[in-house]
């Protein structure tokens, strides 16, 4: 092509002066593609003449630095860019304008060639001064990816390598780096619509796991750039769905490290084989493309060649046009690396578009605008790979000419795009470029390659200074050639053929500014610099060229319907259109474009985002406001194929069995399938102990579970608490999202399957008719979410993911949800769900299992659902009818928190009302909620089934029910079903029927053909899927198995029939009893019902003793008996002092049960459940007692203080480090000392094994720290150096290194191979108190007196993070084994939790009322164990700081805690000497947990002994039927501790101190109202008493004041003052003219109400700290202790002098003191303990003296006694404990000996313990050795 074209002279090496050497850094410049090396050859042409990209390549990216003014402009500018649309008309009339300008301007041009410094004043300063650059040749090839207006080509090129490197690493979120604008050029138009620089998304897919197969192409492209990319640069690509983009994350890193070769090699060949169906496919349909264009860029050159090839073919071939093939051919062409096309590539594409464009006929479709479309993007692609093989006569002018006619179509956007191909076109080079003209002719070298530089320069100032420059550049040049007649003769060639050269290959009036702007904004955009993108739009000089701004808004439209931007982004762009529309004074914006504007929103509509298509919606509905309207027609905005939805091609090369279609039919099915009238999101929380302030949606926590790394989910709840409903709502849920390809959700009813533990997922498959093949294919390729219902009603106790081997290699990959019932499971229950590892170990992987429990319903949420459940069907009742009801009658709003009693509720509820007027008389229980709703549903099918119409022998059958009562025999029916499920299926609740299989079998009686027995079947409770019948709710089924034992009691007609049957244990034979069919014992649901019958029905509750006795001479008794006694003991019926003796119960849970002082010799207790449960002083004489369980294990005792502990990380001993210097080792399996360890010189203070468990390191306070050889006991080390005590010890993870700390303030690291010191850490101020490794041991945490806790580095030994402490006094440091946390307790008894990664707190609370000594972790990080100063040991949930136990037992400070490593036992140690074992088994499921309670902090009697009050820690005065201990209504005054009660004489009102501890409210009992406020005091109020005609109320007051009130009215009568210290004891004599008050400063004054005079009773009492004063009949009653003494002092009330001392040999102090209201028995409270002294009369002493002597005490009590309270009149008395724990006992006298009394107790209420102190077990049969040593400790006359 350059045939006739002289060539150009060679580039001097050095420039003449005035022509300076164009170079950067002295180096020559190479034309590059972005981010590319040039790679093969593109044309054989050479030329030393520059072209244009050439001169682009010199572009520097650079930061954006303020924009000065843009310098002078010539009139050109607004000829040629400014004003110019689609046709571009002005061009005719420019050159004659450039002909025309000043002559003036000839010179200026001929003085600038000539190097004249003058004429820079009509240059612009860019290219006057910018920077030299050096033109060279080019590489001849072509450069492809093209600069289109969304993604610049990568083949711009504009950075150096290093710099594409610097470009590539950038962070995801880019700082704009933008000037401020200038105002007056900025106008309105604003620069911030976009605010910051963004990372350009890519598509990323989820990484298949090692060998699993690829089953989308998309993912299979994602791994293939992933590899890419790791492998080290690439020939990247410039618009793809999978540019390489950023680094890689770390996901992608960890998954690159499992690929091995083999398998690289398997993608890769893969990627081939779609290329090679792709060209063997002769349909070319639709989704193969889509499909095959997506491997575009990671092909191979010889690959690529063939599939563009195989494409450009088709598409010649094609007879009608294929939009989307030829959308795939453009889309393939711009993806292309560097080097795989060549020249004949692009012009064979240009020609076969351009030649299609000509034949098509406008007007007629969309083919010509998707052409033009499509051509513009290829010459595009030509523009940035400067081809120029494009012959001008042949390909050049034929397109020119066709895209000119095109101009001035009458399809306006046909018009505009027309257009800008023609731009394209213009700069597509056919023989020689513009610059190479240029170059010849003029020799503006510099001037121009600077010009075209700086054009292109990426920061927003160059790109904006390059399109003005380039302008007047083209301007001058036009100018020059055309009239500069001394230029062309000084470097003439030969002066026609430069005319003719100037006018046809460098006409600047044809190429247009606006294109260039285009490709820059473009590439902004490509980069994700949308903020440099907002500013070059704000300010580009060409901005009011219609065709610019058409392009801008193009580009923004392809953003807003682009998935792949982020939709903030997508917003950003459109409010960026709807900011051009109604910019005037700088966009001015042509009407076309506003019409372009309104048709791109209109576009938009279309997508599926819903954010962004609302906010197009409300821009619109803005915009058309005006009279612009839309464009007719759909004109599409992407510019890339949508990513496949199907995968055909790989599915073919795979051979993959179709199952799409069968699981698309499945996700329909189960959708229509799905039924619920009415749904609530259920609350959870993580375990059964954390309050309702910790509560999450469940919904939420499931989806974070199928997102993360865990495998199993358990979900557990009551029976009813809305575990079906959710799972059902979750598979719903999870078919609406699926996407083809994705984890498919599967509901699994656990009970309908035979074999759930082996064959789980196919066996459910194949119910819904899917083939083996299916089946194979979907257990080796695809992922499942299983949701599994009914865990317990299926009657398991396998490990369903072990057993299925799930996500083992070839096995099924899925997530496993379970639902169980709480009551289910036992204590060890999580080995039931855990995952284990793959490995010969078979070791739990904790992180791998989660769990929630579903919280009861909150009343917002009863409300919720009242609301929805209205509407269903016409009802008389609203809302509010319900609410109200349910609020009205007592407890029935807790009852209804269980979901599905809040169904049976809402059904029963008018019925149950119906003629009550006082509802708050009304009880209901659970029970009775099931028995008045079944008899509605079957009165409601009665009545269904008389306005049907029946066939005539179904009508007889019904005619006959209902003669017999329709309602009894459908409840008759349903109880016989569910006996008969219990019998024949043990309790599966699914029956499976067919007729012709089952019709001689039990089953036919419930679901044979017979009329009656279908209309009772459709009747009941049912439901039937399939040949599978079940009861709608198993709870359903076990209350009508409950019925057969007792059903519910009603008032009859005369000729009613009874509804429940006769059963009692008077029957002809017990055997045939139903509570002898089965042990019940595991079937807690239906003992709950049967224990609120015995509530319900004393005659019941008879019949069971009555078979408890029976069991006594009847063998045939004992199962019945065993579930008998249970039933009772679970609803409360307490046995204390019955006569039990010879009862025969194996198996019976008596836990929880009050047993105190039974007999029980002779009896047969094989394997009962004695957890928990109060036998002290029971007589377990020759009991049989193999296999008995009592919840807990002996202690073990030492002779020395217990300092440390620790396991054994292989679980196998437990070391313990004495204060006799030793540390003894004991055997867990037997708990017998097998090792001691002697060496230490004081009391070893720390202990800790290696991982390995050989190694054994202690610390002492010998100053000495010592590593032991665990076989042989030998010390291996003696590691010397601390100058103080050593405090704490610790093990590395990695048994490599040892740390130690102590009173030295040094924390040592030691080598543990050589014993050497390794480091000594010294930046602590005052002692070490506790150590801790991180769990990769690369830091040690430490916590002392300074406050501050530090971190170091152990492998430098350099001082790490330092972070303030929120506490003061560290005690102890633990890192969870998880990494995430630091637990840290203090001397305040508060625990923190810290991030571990911020050092930021993110918990703490009051764990303990004093120093925390230690703190460790559960093995799972779930829990968190503690123990302290104040006696106690607690765990707490990591999760939420709940308490999960509080464990009490020892009598001394509690120094280390340390977890078995299976998590299920905790050790504690203490200075009492004791090493004690808590089984921790149950944490999570709710069983047998102490410390739930409401601390007590006072009991009160009534005045007739009816009624017992109890203040409580929460504020709550609560009420006790004293006789039962049946708990009554309770109030809450306040929202502090109650501090005193007081109640008067007539028994209507109650007085306390609570919130504002200044005041006393005095309430009414019967309304709960407060009555009258008592306000005055200025100090506490200490002591509340009512005078005996209940007219007046006395307060004392730490104030040192007595006020006396009038009761009634509140007022105050008078202050009584006279006391120097706190008040602390009142009464009133009898008669109520006198108050006595006792203060601390020891005096007791008598105050005469009367006369107002006071007189002092006790004048000097010595240092008493509180009396305790009580009127009784045999005379006043006077008490006091002492501050030093600790001894209780009885004086004398007539001479007021000290009477007796009752000494006592607790080492607690005691807490509270009250008399009896006879005044003969005082009762002691302390710590653990009552005692109880009696006084004595001595009838033979003149004046009737006596003394009080001690006639017994109550041991076991496991929570600080902080009241007692005497019955009025009775010897019975009431204990209010910290702990939660009420009692009454009773003192009975003892008739074999004079004088002499026992405790019994009469109830008990709150927290159970085992109490088993004076229980006698002589001669027990079967009791093994671990209960005998329990029972030893706790009582006396244990077996030996």
């Amino acid at each position: 092509m350059h045939g006739n074209s002289p060539s150009p002279p060679p580039a001097p090496s050095s420039a003449p002066l005035g022509h300076p050497e164009i170079t950067v850094d002295g180096q020559r410049v190479l034309s590059q593609i972005e981010n590319t090396a040039p790679l093969g050859r593109a044309s054989s042409k050479s030329s030393d003449i520059p072209t244009i990209a050439q001169g682009l390549a010199t572009i520097q990216p650079g930061p954006a630095s303020s924009l000065n003014h843009l310098g002078h402009r010539t009139t050109r500018d607004v000829a040629a860019d400014v004003d110019h649309g689609p046709g571009d008309t002005s061009d005719a009339k420019s050159v004659s304008s450039g002909r025309s300008s000043k002559s003036g301007f000839r010179k200026r041009l001929s003085r600038f060639f000539k190097g004249d410094p003058k004429v820079k004043d009509t240059v612009p300063a860019s290219v006057a001064s910018s920077a030299p650059v050096a033109l060279v040749r080019a590489e001849e090839h072509v450069q492809s990816a093209a600069p289109d207006r969304n993604a610049v080509p990568v083949s711009l090129g504009l950075h150096s390598p290093a710099q594409s490197a610097e470009m590539s690493s950038t962070l995801p979120i880019i700082p704009a780096a933008h000037p401020q604008p200038n105002t007056a050029a900025n106008g309105t138009l604003r620069v911030d619509i976009f605010p910051e620089n963004v990372i350009k998304p890519i598509y990323k897919a989820d990484l298949p796991k090692p060998h699993a197969r690829v089953d989308k192409t998309p993912q299979l492209v994602y791994c293939c750039s992933v590899l890419s990319k790791a492998q080290g640069p690439l020939q990247p690509t410039s618009d793809s769905d999978v540019s390489l983009g950023p680094p890689l994350d770390d996901k992608e890193k960890e998954w690159v490290q499992l690929i091995d070769p083999i398998l690289q090699d398997r993608y890769r060949w893969l990627v081939e084989q779609l290329v090679r169906a792709f060209n063997d496919n002769s349909l070319k349909a639709s989704d193969v493309v889509t499909e095959i264009v997506l491997v575009g860029p990671i092909l191979d050159r010889e690959t690529y060649r063939s599939l563009l090839s195989c494409f450009i073919s088709n598409f010649e071939q094609t007879t009608a046009l294929d939009v989307t093939l030829l959308q795939g051919l453009v889309q393939l062409v711009e993806c292309a690396s560097s080097g795989y096309l060549v020249d004949d590539d692009l012009v064979r594409i240009a020609n076969v578009l351009s030649k299609e464009l000509s034949i098509t006929h406008i007007g007629t479709s969309d083919h010509p605008l998707h052409l033009t479309l499509s051509l513009a993007r290829v010459l595009d692609v030509m523009v940035a790979g400067k081809v120029k093989d494009l012959n001008r006569e042949r390909d050049h002018q034929p397109m020119l000419q066709l895209l000119d006619g095109l101009k001035d179509n009458e399809n306006v956007v046909q018009r505009y795009e027309a257009t800008y191909a023609y731009q394209a076109l213009q700069y597509a080079p056919d023989d020689e470029t513009p610059l190479q003209v240029l170059w010849r002719y003029a020799k503006v070298a510099a001037a121009g390659a600077g010009a075209v530089s700086s054009a292109f320069k990426l920061d927003p100032e160059g790109l904006l200074k390059g399109i003005e420059s380039l302008q007047e550049i083209g301007a001058a040049a036009v100018g020059a050639v055309s009239a500069g007649i001394e230029v062309v003769e000084a470097l003439r060639v030969g002066a026609d053929g430069v005319v003719r050269a100037s006018e046809n290959k460098f006409d600047f009036m044809k190429k247009r500014s606006w294109y260039l702007a285009l490709q820059g904004t473009a590439l902004f955009i490509h980069q994700g610099r949308l903020s440099d993108f907002n500013l070059v739009v704000s300010q580009a000089p060409c901005c009011n060229n219609a065709n610019f701004q058409w392009g801008i808004c193009r580009q923004l439209g392809e953003i807003a319907v682009d998935p792949l931007w982020d939709v903030h982004v997508r917003l950003q762009s459109v409010d960026f259109l709807g900011e051009l529309y109604r910019s005037g004074s700088d966009w001015k914006p042509h009407v076309d474009v506003k019409r372009w504007i309104l048709t791109i929103l209109i576009q938009i509509l279309g997508i599926s985002d819903v954010s962004v298509k609302d906010c197009a919606v409300a821009l619109l509905l803005d915009l058309k406001k005006d009279d612009a309207t839309e464009f007719l027609g759909s004109f599409s905005l992407s510019r890339r194929l949508l990513l496949p939805t199907a995968s055909p091609l790989l599915a073919q090369v795979q051979e993959i069995i179709k199952v799409e279609y069968d699981l698309h039919v499945l996700r329909l099915m189960r959708i229509d399938d799905y039924r619920q009238a009415v749904y609530i999101d259920p609350m959870a929380k993580l375990n059964l102990q954390d309050t309702d302030d910790h509560l999450f949606p469940l919904m939420d926590k499931v989806k974070d579970f199928l997102a993360s790394d865990t495998q199993v989910m358990l979900v557990l709840g009551d029976s009813g608490a809305g575990k079906s409903t959710f799972n059902r709502h979750l598979e719903h849920k999870l078919w609406q999202e699926y996407k083809t390809g994705g984890r498919i959700p599967l509901f699994i009813n656990l009970p309908s399957l035979e074999r759930p533990e082996r064959d789980l997922v196919a066996e459910q498959l194949r119910t819904y008719n899917f083939l083996e093949d299916q089946i194979r294919e979907l257990k080796l390729h695809r992922q499942f979410a299983l949701i599994c219902d009914g865990y317990d009603e299926s009657q398991l106790t396998v490990n369903l993911h072990t057993t299925n081997f799930f996500n083992q290699y070839g096995q099924w990959d899925v997530k496993l949800l379970i639902t169980c019932r709480t009551q289910y499971l036992g204590r060890d229950y999580r080995s039931r769900f855990e995952p284990k590892t793959v490995d010969r170990s078979a070791r739990v992987a904790n992180d791998l299992f989660q769990q929630a429990v579903i919280a009861p319903f909150s009343r917002e949420q009863i409300e919720d659902y009242v609301e929805h459940y209205v509407p269903l069907e016409p009802r008389t009742w609203v809302k509010k009818d319900y609410m109200d009801k349910l609020e009205a009658i007592p407890n029935l709003m807790d009852l209804v928190r269980n979901p599905f009693l809040l169904t049976l509720s809402l059904e029963a509820l008018p019925t149950v009302v119906q003629g009550k007027f006082d509802l708050s008389r009304l009880r209901i229980t659970r029970a009775e909620l099931y028995d008045t709703f079944v008899v509605h549903w079957m009165a409601v099918n009665k009545r269904r089934l008389q306005d049907q119409h029946l066939s005539e022998s179904s009508q007889t059958a019904l005619d006959f029910l209902c003669d017999d009562g329709f309602e009894r025999n459908g409840i008759l029916y349903q109880m016989d079903l569910a006996a008969s499920i219990f019998q024949k299926q043990d309790g599966r609740p699914v029956v499976n029927y067919t007729h012709l299989r089952d019709r001689n079998t039990w089953k036919t009686q419930f679901f044979g053909v017979d009329p009656d027995t279908a209309l009772l079947r459709d009747s009941s409770l049912l439901s039937r899927t399939g040949n599978q019948y079940r009861f709608v709710h198993r709870s359903v089924l076990e209350y009508f198995f409950s019925c057969t034992i007792s059903g519910p009691i009603k008032e009859h007609d005369e000729f009613d029939p009874p509804v429940h049957r006769e059963t009692s244990a008077a029957s002809p034979t017990i055997s045939a009893h139903p509570l002898s069919q089965r042990n019940l014992v595991k079937e807690p649901s239906i003992i709950q019902f049967l224990a609120e019958r015995v509530q319900l029905d004393s005659g019941f509750k008879d019949e069971l003793l009555a078979i408890i006795e029976l069991s006594k001479t009847d063998d045939q008794a004992a199962r019945a008996a065993a579930n008998a006694i249970t039933i009772l003991v679970k609803a409360g019926v307490r046995f204390n002092g019955a006569d039990l003796r010879g009862i025969r119960i194996p198996g019976a849970d008596m836990s929880g049960g009050q047993f105190d002082s039974a007999q029980l010799q002779e009896a047969d207790l094989t394997e009962v459940n004695f957890t928990k449960s109060w036998i002290r002083q029971a007589d377990f004489t020759k009991v049989q007692m193999e296999r008995v369980q009592f919840g807990e294990v002996a202690y073990l005792k030492e002779d020395d203080a217990v300092y440390s502990c620790a396991y054994s990380p292989d679980g196998t001993s437990l070391a313990v480090g004495l204060g006799d210097r030793r540390i003894n080792i004991y055997d867990t399996s037997t708990w017998v000392v097998t090792r001691t360890f002697e060496g230490h010189q004081d009391g070893i203070r720390s202990i800790s094994y290696s991982p390995t468990s050989l190694q054994l390191l202690s610390g002492s306070y010998d100053k000495t720290v010592r590593l032991w050889d665990c076989e042989s006991g030998s010390c291996i080390f003696v590691l010397e150096g601390h100058t103080e005590n050593v405090f704490t010890v610790a093990f590395s993870p990695s048994g490599k290194q040892v740390a130690s700390a102590g009173d030295d303030m040094t924390v040592r690291l030691w080598d543990v191979q050589t014993g050497a010191n390794l480091f000594n850490l010294t930046d602590h101020t005052k002692w070490i108190r506790s150590i801790s490794y991180s769990p990769d041991g690369h830091e040690v945490v430490s916590v002392g007196d300074d406050d501050m806790i530090r971190f170091f580095d152990t492998q430098t030994g350099q001082p790490g993070e330092v972070w303030e402490s929120q506490s003061e006094l560290m005690d102890s440091v633990a890192c969870s084994p998880g990494g995430l946390e630091i637990a840290v307790g203090d001397g305040n008894g508060e625990l923190v939790l810290y991030n571990a990664a911020t050092g930021k707190p993110t918990r703490n609370w009051k764990a303990h009322g004093s120093n925390i000594a230690c703190v460790t972790f559960s093995p799972n990080s779930q829990w968190i164990a503690t123990c302290s100063w104040d006696y106690t040991v607690k765990v707490w949930s990591a999760a939420t700081g709940s308490v999960l136990f509080v464990f009490t037992g020892h009598s001394a400070t509690v120094s280390q805690v340390a977890f078995s490593p299976n998590g299920l036992q905790l050790a504690s140690c203490s200075f009492d000497s004791t090493i004690r074992l808590w089984d921790v088994s149950s944490l999570g499921t709710g069983m047998d947990i102490e410390g739930g309670s409401d601390p007590l902090t006072s009991v009160l009697f009534s005045p007739d002994g009816r009624v017992l009050f109890c203040g409580t820690n929460s504020g709550a005065v609560r009420q006790y039927d004293a006789v039962t201990g049946e708990s009554g209504p309770f109030v809450v005054y306040g929202d502090k501790p109650v501090r005193c009660l007081a109640v008067p004489p007539d028994g209507l009102r109650i007085a306390s101190v609570g919130t504002d501890y200044k005041v006393v409210t005095v309430w009414d009992i019967g309304t709960g109202q407060v009555d009258v406020v008592l306000r005055g005091h200025t100090e506490y109020v200490n002591v509340v008493a009512f005078s005996a005609d209940s007219r007046w109320i006395a307060t004392g007051s730490v104030d040192n004041t007595v006020r006396l009130w009038d009761a009634r009215s509140g007022r105050l009568d008078r202050v009584l003052k006279g006391h120097t210290e706190t008040v602390v004891c009142l009464v009133f004599s009898p008669n109520s003219h006198e108050i006595l008050s006792g203060s601390q400063d020891g005096t007791i004054r008598a105050w005469d109400l009367d006369s107002g005079g006071c007189r002092v009773v006790v004048v000097d009492g010595g240092s008493i700290y509180d009396w305790i004063l009580s009127t009784s009949p045999n005379g006043l009653r006077v008490a006091s202790i002492s501050d030093y003494t600790e001894a209780v002092d009885v004086w004398d009330a007539e001479s007021w002098r000290p009477q007796q001392r009752l000494e006592h040999d607790y080492d607690d102090n005691i807490q509270c003191i009250s008399f009896s209201s006879c005044g003969q028995w005082v009762g002691v409270g302390f710590g653990r303990s009552v005692q109880l002294w009696n006084f004595v009369a001595d009838t033979s002493a003149e004046g009737g003296g006596g003394e009080w002597k001690c006639s017994g005490s109550i041991r076991d009590i496991f929570g600080d006694v902080k009241s007692i309270a005497w019955k009025p009149d009775t010897l019975e008395f009431s204990i209010g404990c910290k702990n939660g724990c009420l009692q009454v006992w009773r003192l009975v006298e003892t008739l074999a000996l004079s004088d002499a009394w026992s405790t019994q107790l009469v109830w008990s209420a709150g927290n159970p313990v085992l109490a088993a102190s004076d229980a006698v077990f002589a001669d027990a049969i079967g009791l093994s050795s671990v209960n005998q040593q329990l029972l030893t400790q706790r009582c006396k006359g244990a077996a030996a």
